[in-house]
Parts: C-alpha cells; sequence; structure tokens
C-alpha cells in the first residue's frame, strides 16, 4: 500500500475518502472558496495537492464543527490562511491547529471566568 505522504497529487475520489467530504460538496466548494483551487489535467480531471487536502479540512471544521456559514467561512478561511502563512502547513495538521486554538479560547475564558468569582463579580 502506497504510503499516502509520499504522493503529490491525489485524485477527487481519494481526497473525498481521506476527508470524509462528499466530491460534489468539494466540487462545490471550489467555487465558493478562492483558496482551493486544484489543479486540472489536459481532460478535465482534478489533481490536488497535500495543501488542497488542508484547505479542505479547515472548511469542513469551519463549516461543520464551528457552524459558519459561507460567507462567514470564507472570510475566516482567509484570515487563517493569513495567519500561517510563516508556517509550513503540513499534510492533515491543521485541524491539530484548530484544536489547540479551540482549547486555548476555552482556557482563556475559564480564567476569566475564575477570576470573576474570586473577585465576585
Amino acid at each position: 500500500m502506497e504510503n499516502i505522504k509520499d504522493k503529490k497529487y491525489y485524485p477527487i475520489r481519494e481526497v473525498a475518502q481521506l476527508t470524509g467530504v462528499r466530491e460534489s460538496v468539494i466540487r462545490f466548494w471550489e467555487q465558493n472558496f478562492d483558496e482551493l483551487k486544484p489543479i486540472k489535467n489536459r481532460v478535465g480531471q482534478r489533481k490536488y495537492m497535500k495543501k488542497d487536502i488542508d484547505v479542505i479540512l479547515a472548511i469542513k471544521k469551519l463549516l461543520y464543527d464551528d457552524e459558519y456559514k459561507i460567507s462567514g467561512a470564507q472570510k475566516r478561511l482567509k484570515e487563517l490562511l493569513e495567519e500561517a502563512a510563516g508556517e509550513q502547513m503540513e499534510l492533515f495538521t491543521f485541524d491539530e491547529k484548530m484544536k489547540n486554538r479551540k482549547l486555548n479560547e476555552i482556557r482563556n475564558d475559564l480564567q476569566e471566568a475564575l477570576a470573576m468569582l474570586e473577585s465576585g463579580g
């Protein structure tokens, strides 16, 4: 079996299996998110790179987990990618970064609530 990280390009069927997102949904997202633009070969078949898979996972999280609407997800994705511009995105690490960011937000909220309780406010 081929090591998934050793491939340069992935067909849409494989990307759908890897991400858990239906092919039709991926094609819809391509029309709505400028950041998701796979290359197409001469017969029009989509070829996704690892960075495209990270973008799909990010969109999936924004829409399904964080419950953004399309317009909000478009804006947030741009922000996230700008923040990550200096970092090297690696296959499937985006989801882990998002979880850590969310945990930090929750931790900060809890610390603020605790401080308010301790101060009697």
